[in-house]
């Protein structure tokens, strides 16, 4: 199958399953931050640096959670203590839980879930059926341009070349 047909159904596949994973990611995080959300607490916590990045800036944070130092970082943050907090390396809220695993944000992870699914969801929607519809829109024509079986050059089927042998011999045993 070649062509532009061709090139745009290979193009659709590879939309499809680039879509698919990414929507799939998102909404496998979308749950986790579900989960982690019925199971949160919250502490406090100080920025100590911010680095920048293609996808904005990363605050990096620390907190302490029974006594034990945790060191994090998260994209957002949406929830300081004081006026400018995530720009100025000050106080912020961090919320944290270790259901479905260790895990801290910046920010609710109510509302970390819907962000996450607000993307996963409709890139799902659109990836997997654009896989499977070009996909099996391939199949059907690579099945459809094959020939289906080769001719027999005697034009019978099922008949030998020379007239002195049976088209179909019968085996009896005990005789």
């Amino acid at each position: 199958m070649n062509g532009p047909l061709g090139r745009t159904l290979l193009i659709c596949v590879l939309l499809g399953i680039i879509s698919s994973f990414a929507g799939g990611c998102q909404c496998t995080w979308g749950h986790n931050y579900a989960v982690a959300a019925q199971h949160q607490s919250t502490t406090v916590g100080h920025v100590v640096r911010i680095s920048g990045g293609k996808g904005g800036p990363y605050y990096h944070y620390v907190f302490s959670v029974n006594g034990v130092a945790v060191d994090d970082s998260s994209n957002v943050c949406h929830t300081p203590l004081a006026p400018g907090a995530c720009d100025n390396l000050g106080p912020v809220l961090v919320y944290y839980s270790h259901q479905p695993f260790a895990i801290s944000k910046l920010q609710d992870f109510t509302s970390a879930s819907n962000d996450a699914y607000r993307f996963g969801k409709p890139a799902l929607a659109i990836g997997l059926p654009l896989f499977v519809w070009s996909t099996v829109i391939m199949v059907i024509l690579s099945r459809k341009n094959k020939p289906k079986h080769r001719p027999n050059p005697d034009g019978e089927k099922g008949r030998s070349k020379s007239g002195d042998v049976p088209d179909v011999i019968h085996i009896v045993p005990g005789e």
